[in-house]
């Protein structure tokens, strides 16, 4: 076990790092975080009673509801769950560029919030001090960097997913199981394929007692109750999954957009931000970004040089979580023993399949949410499995450089992560502090 000293010099590096990439983000925020802008206006469109997922703006609507990516005829660019508008409600009605500043430090206290977490389940110096390079090397991501210019949400995944593991450790608290339950829902309502998530925990009901579970299932049936009991809620949740299909359908091709409507109401000044000062900044060296698209169905194109059907990447999709699933279940039969620590790993990575597998192109922004198995891994180190950990090394490394001599190294590097945390997953009981 390393000293004390190590873990000292690593917390200074976290925070010299920390530094620099806030200040680095800060500059990227002026860039028009444009994808935050999508999200407030459909927040703002669903508390004024107007159904979003069918809204596109027009010349003489009401600037509220301006998104200079809204403007094209055909299909609609709002899809964030209704949930995740609803979320939003509190910021929603302050000028955009209010809101841009209030979500860069809502995005830094979410990451930081699961940092801590994470470095808390360590159980030793050495396991501390990997969490520590492991939280640096992400905010040094391309990932990271993009979330912030974009104004991007998926932070809050990796965080749920941290409030849950951690919960799930506290098995003798009721207030920990009504927080995880909570949280729960809350994953599956912002990203409904977080479902998947969710099922390899099925194997751990046994080891909670009854009043746990009771605390836990109560939270998500008074959550459940209390948000569908909305008659506009649930009329929401109707027109959700329309809305992904027609948006599945833009993103593979079968529908083509009139993009002329960008051109006529493209607004010189809106809400705080100018047009002229965010294309400045979006125009500069520093704003550079690198986003590969690492869907299964385009890495099926570039190799195949024709189109993945939806049936295939669902055919794919529940093909390998199939298989991965008996192979988990006789690791697990073979160490005799489920691990929470484990279930977890093997638990995202299951969900991060499902991600990959979308027929809905992924930005780069999208590999954030591996920041949850990934400090959770540090957080369970064991030198014997040193090799693994130089594999997530390199995975995110790779999700850090930007060169022309590596072709996609940002997707190699994501599949790199998927690959070590699988068979991580399948290893001998990992285990963080509070679990025994």
């Amino acid at each position: 076990m390393l000293p004390d000293k190590w873990k000292l010099f690593a917390g200074i590096i976290v925070l010299i790092v920390l530094g620099l990439i806030f200040y680095r983000d800060t500059l990227l925020e002026k860039g028009g975080t444009a994808d935050l802008r999508n999200r407030i206006v459909g927040a703002r469109l669903q508390k004024d009673g107007v159904a979003p997922y069918t809204y596109i703006y027009h010349a003489g609507d009401p600037v509220r509801y301006y998104d200079e990516n809204n403007c094209f005829e055909g299909v609609s660019n709002i899809t964030s769950s209704p949930f995740q508008h609803t979320l939003l409600y509190p910021l929603c009605e302050l000028p955009q560029r209010t809101i841009s500043r209030i979500w860069l430090f809502i995005e830094y206290l979410l990451l930081l919030i699961t940092g801590l977490l994470a470095y808390r389940l360590a159980k030793n110096n050495t396991q501390k001090v990997i969490v520590c390079i492991a939280f640096a090397l992400f905010l040094c991501t391309e990932a990271w960097k993009v979330h912030i210019a974009m104004g991007q949400t998926y932070v809050l995944l990796p965080f749920l997913a941290m409030v849950i593991y951690f919960c799930f450790t506290q098995k003798q608290s009721r207030v920990a199981a009504i927080v995880a339950g909570l949280a729960s829902l809350s994953l599956v309502l912002v990203r409904p394929n977080a479902a998947i998530f969710f099922l390899p925990f099925l194997f751990l009901i046994g080891t909670y007692s009854r009043q746990y579970l009771i605390w836990f299932s109560a939270s998500i049936l008074l959550l459940s109750a209390i948000y569908f009991s909305s008659s506009n809620n649930r009329s929401l949740w109707k027109q959700f999954p329309a809305a992904v299909k027609e948006s599945v359908k833009q993103h593979q091709g079968f529908v083509k957009t009139d993009t002329t409507g960008f051109y006529k109401v493209k607004l010189k000044e809106y809400e705080g931000w100018k047009a002229d000062e965010v294309r400045k900044t979006t125009e500069s060296a520093f704003f550079t970004r690198h986003s590969e698209h690492g869907n299964i169905f385009n890495l099926y194109a570039l190799v195949l040089k024709r189109q993945m059907p939806v049936s295939m990447m669902n055919l794919f999709m529940g093909g390998a979580i199939i298989i991965l699933f008996a192979f988990h279940y006789f690791s697990r039969k073979k160490y005799g023993a489920v691990e929470l620590s484990n279930v977890a790993i093997f638990a995202f990575c299951l969900y991060m399949i499902s991600d990959l597998s979308s027929p809905i192109y992924r930005h780069q922004y999208y590999t954030m949410q591996w920041l949850f198995p990934v400090l959770l891994a540090a957080a369970v180190y064991k030198p014997a499995y040193k090799w693994l950990y130089g594999g997530l090394l390199l995975g995110l490394l790779l999700n850090i450089i930007n060169t022309d001599l590596i072709k996609m190294e940002h997707t190699i590097g994501e599949y790199l992560l998927l690959f070590i945390l699988l068979l991580l997953s399948l290893t001998k009981n990992l285990k963080t502090a509070g679990t025994t």
